[in-house]
């Protein structure tokens, strides 16, 4: 057996440990390794579950890439793009892209009996995949839509139902502006379901529809539609996919993607980062600066020790390695407990929730967490690396002791 290890071990063990004078310091030091590994698990994993959360909906609720027609008009009423089955088939070849669909928006006023409300309208057809927004539903179910056949069932926001006291097989009166006449076109839609994302942007507006409604009010043909929706599929990189729809674009489209389109809630996702790298440096910070107090403290406990292992011909780096793997099993019996406590309360926001927020600030319901195991192994190997490069500095003061004076020390 690897003769420092040994002696660490016989050092670390709890008949040692009972009679140290350092003991409540060493406790210490391990429940400050326990508490910084538990805040760092919790800081990565509720910021990437809230920035995988957020981005999610987002994407689900526009998809990843849009194509539609280069255009200076800054409403959402723009001129119409060709989905003909070229162009499609050209986007289904790139590698990456798992469905494509059309829509259609448009700008219209809502009325009730008593109320009115100014909204959006997003025509979709048979092909518009309703994953997303059926994940998302409070009341009723999607609208089911066919090429054959107009429909008027719609699919409300919650916030929507609440202003206008719609429900579910309600009927309301949709106005739209006409393209050349001042007359509106009126239409009446009965309520299918009722949906709800957590983020306003799309809950205070948007409102789904059978397409063909719109594209008759439009004047459009079989296959003209405001923009191209793409989906990549998990895994790929998105901003290579965006390059390659680009060069299977037409010269006069627009190719975004969600992120750009929606800058601004990715902007202020992205300070989540930020946060996470403040905490673990903090926390790192208060693990070291424990960990450095603790040797220094063993250090100074076993100077008689030091003295007479010198006396016998110990060399100095071998000393200095007993005193490190004796903090580095300090350190593992805080990392375990610490990963136990942080890996637990993960475990009981992901399956039980407890812990509820405020969608209208943070746009869900419950705080999300993730934590991958890359991550995890990351927090883990960087605490050790980082503690044990500092806990060097304390071992430095081994050299020091001098033999015939450490003898005598009391």
């Amino acid at each position: 057996m690897n003769f420092e290890k040994f002696v660490a071990k016989r050092l670390h063990t709890e008949k040692n440990l009972q009679h140290s004078i350092s003991k409540p310091i060493l406790k210490m030091a391990i429940a400050a390794v326990s508490l910084s590994i538990t805040v760092m698990i919790l800081a990565i994993a509720t910021g990437k579950g809230l920035q995988e959360k957020i981005s999610a909906k987002v994407t689900g609720f526009t998809s990843d890439i849009q194509v539609a027609v280069l255009d200076l008009n800054p409403s959402l009423e723009v001129a119409p793009i060709l989905a003909d089955s070229l162009l499609l088939e050209a986007f289904y070849g790139v590698d990456g892209i798992v469905h494509i669909q059309t829509q259609i928006t448009k700008n219209a006023l809502i009325k009730t009996d008593t109320e009115f409300e100014g909204i959006v309208v997003k025509g979709v057809d048979e092909n518009f995949d309703w994953s997303f927004i059926n994940s998302h539903l409070i009341a009723g179910e999607s609208p089911r839509y066919r090429d054959s056949q107009k429909s008027n069932t719609i699919l409300i926001s919650q916030k929507i139902s609440r202003k206008l006291s719609l429900g579910v097989q309600d009927e309301a009166l949709f106005y739209f502006q006409g393209k050349k006449s001042h007359q509106p076109f009126v239409r009446k839609f009965t309520v299918a379901g009722i949906y709800e994302t957590g983020i306003e942007l799309f809950d205070d507006l948007y409102v789904f529809a059978d397409q063909q409604h719109l594209r008759k009010m439009n004047r459009w043909s079989e296959n003209q539609c405001s923009s191209i929706e793409l989906k990549v599929k998990e895994g790929f990189n998105r901003q290579q996919v965006l390059l390659e729809v680009e060069q299977k674009s037409p010269f006069d489209t627009r190719v975004t993607s969600a992120r750009d389109t929606y800058s601004q809630i990715f902007d202020w996702i992205k300070l989540f980062d930020m946060n996470i790298v403040i905490i673990l440096l903090i926390m790192i910070l208060v693990a070291c600066i424990n960990m450095i107090s603790s040797l220094l403290i063993i250090i100074l406990e076993r100077t008689k020790m030091i003295g007479l292992m010198k006396a016998l011909g110990a060399r100095q780096i071998s000393i200095k390695k007993i005193f490190l793997y004796h903090a580095f099993y300090l350190l593992r019996k805080g990392l375990i407990i610490g990963n136990g406590i942080g890996l637990s309360l993960i475990g009981i926001q992901n399956y039980f929730a407890p812990i509820q927020l405020d969608p209208e600030h943070y746009y869900v319901k419950s705080l999300p967490v993730l934590l991958s195991p890359e991550n995890w192994m990351l927090i883990n190997l960087f605490s050790i690396v980082i503690c044990m490069c500092m806990l060097i500095i304390p071992s430095l003061m081994i050299q020091k002791v001098e033999p015939i004076k450490a003898l005598r020390y009391e």
